[in-house]
């Protein structure tokens, strides 16, 4: 059992539990100091997971990402992502969606943009997006010394995250996300995710932006270059959901009677 996952994951309840909307802001500052000191450990996951493919003509390549599947209820999802090489994760939306981005192996670019909407107007989705108009964020470089990338409904939702070691290098995150992707929403059904490219800008130009420019996403089709194969899950860490998961079920019950 992780003892320090188990703190990442009891916080992430706690923050993401509606009855304690009043303190939200706190608690998702107390998640994400947690979730920096998360490490690859904390997850029982073995360096090997991280190794350069080797090709020895039997085991095929593997796929441009690896996804890894943690946890997820109504409330939030946590998943690991492995990048590889020159590839990235394509820039894609969060909509109306809070998440933090952990580095537990090697080096990512995040290059990030937040929609403009003035301050005071409502958060809305739209279930079919053509074009949005953004700013674009102060690029960051991601690792395992440094703190976790955040987003927010309206800050830093659209981002594109690339390994930005060597060429051959190989980079991971720990994502916590709220709600989860495909959560229900009244009037507008399922959450999806959607991918972009900058307006009369190839993909690869994407990062090429001005802090503080404001431009045009247009979204597109999921690119072809872009699928994950899948890693299994540490039976110890999946145990800590069920765990965690009871735990606070059995608290909702207590305050409900």
């Amino acid at each position: 059992m992780t003892s320090h996952f188990m703190s990442v994951l009891r916080q992430a309840f706690k923050t993401f539990d509606r009855a304690n909307l009043a303190s939200f802001n706190s608690n998702l500052q107390q998640l994400k100091q947690l979730t920096d000191q998360l490490t690859y450990r904390d997850l029982h996951i073995k360096e090997e997971l991280f190794r350069d493919y080797v090709d020895d003509g039997v085991v095929p390549p593997p796929a441009p990402c690896t996804y890894m599947h943690i946890f997820e209820d109504e409330r939030f999802s946590m998943s690991l992502f492995i990048v590889r090489g020159s590839n990235a994760i394509p820039l894609h939306d969060h909509p109306m969606m809070y998440g933090l981005l952990r580095c537990i192996w090697g080096k990512l670019h995040v290059q990030s943009y937040s929609q403009l909407l003035p301050a005071d107007e409502p958060l809305t989705y739209d279930t079919n997006p053509t074009l949005v108009k953004v700013i674009a964020e102060e690029p960051c470089l991601v690792t395992a010394e440094t703190s976790s990338a955040l987003l927010t409904p309206r800050k830093r939702n659209y981002h594109q995250i690339t390994q930005a070691g060597n060429a051959s290098g190989i980079a991971a995150f720990f994502d916590i996300l709220s709600p989860p992707y495909d959560a229900n929403m009244p009037l507008f059904g399922p959450r999806r995710c959607r991918f972009y490219r900058p307006k009369s800008k190839s993909q690869s130009q994407s990062q090429s932006v001005s802090v503080g420019e404001q431009l045009e996403l247009q979204c597109i089709p999921s690119p072809a270059s872009y699928y994950c194969d899948l890693a299994d899950t540490p039976d110890s860490v999946l145990q800590c959901g069920f765990i965690c998961a009871a735990e606070a079920f059995a608290a909702n019950v207590t305050d409900a009677q």
